[in-house]
């Protein structure tokens, strides 16, 4: 009889901690995709995307001074803030459609221009920066949860979303993201093409 408790519990705390997670996250994509929200709606203009029957993928780019002005008004030391502009970002957003969970897993996400594939930064690479730089924990915190993660199950009509950093570059390029469907069922392959980090969007607008 200890045991089952000593097992529900554990169930239970970990339910907890998905629960936690996923409103942590809910909180940060909410914050950025208000700012990105208003900035699209004042452009009227539709992100570029995929949808079908299974997802709806959109990808929202971050101007530097967009980005900076963010950070900034979130309290970001200003050498964060200088370092993130070497950066291109953009705010994914993803809803699966199905009735069955969705995987995602950013390492089957390639983005690729005609000079080859670009790097995309993972959470990974983050901590040991910050950690050089003397980044205060709260600022690495707050950037931590404005990822989109790196691997997510979407549960069916669940919508989400995050930053996804790559090496800034002034050329056009595509994305192929793979979602995993589970089981032997073939996944799902979205493709992006003509994206542009924001800087070279904007430059190329006529005044």
């Amino acid at each position: 009889m200890a045991n089952n408790n000593c097992k529900y519990q554990q169930k239970q705390a970990c339910f907890t901690r998905q629960v936690i997670i996923r409103v942590l996250l809910a909180l940060a994509f909410g914050l950025s995709l208000f700012t990105i929200g208003v900035l699209y709606a004042e452009d009227e203009k539709s992100p570029p995307g995929f949808e079908n029957g299974q997802l709806r993928l959109q990808l929202f780019p971050w101007s530097t001074e967009q980005m900076a002005a963010f950070f900034e008004a979130r309290g970001f030391p200003v050498a964060m803030i200088e370092k993130l502009s070497a950066y291109c970002f953009f705010t994914a957003t993803i809803k699966n459609k199905r009735d069955d969970v969705l995987q995602l897993d950013l390492a089957d996400w390639r983005f690729v221009s005609q000079d080859g594939e670009l790097q995309r930064m993972p959470r990974s690479q983050w901590p040991p920066l910050w950690k050089k730089m003397g980044i205060p924990l709260a600022s690495q915190s707050t950037f931590r949860w404005m990822l989109l993660p790196e691997t997510l199950h979407f549960y069916p009509y669940e919508k989400e979303g995050g930053n996804v950093v790559l090496k800034k570059t002034t050329a056009a390029f595509s994305l192929r993201a793979r979602f995993g469907l589970g089981g032997n069922t073939d996944p799902v392959i979205a493709t992006v093409d003509n994206l542009q980090c924001a800087d070279v969007t904007e430059a190329g607008k006529p005044l």
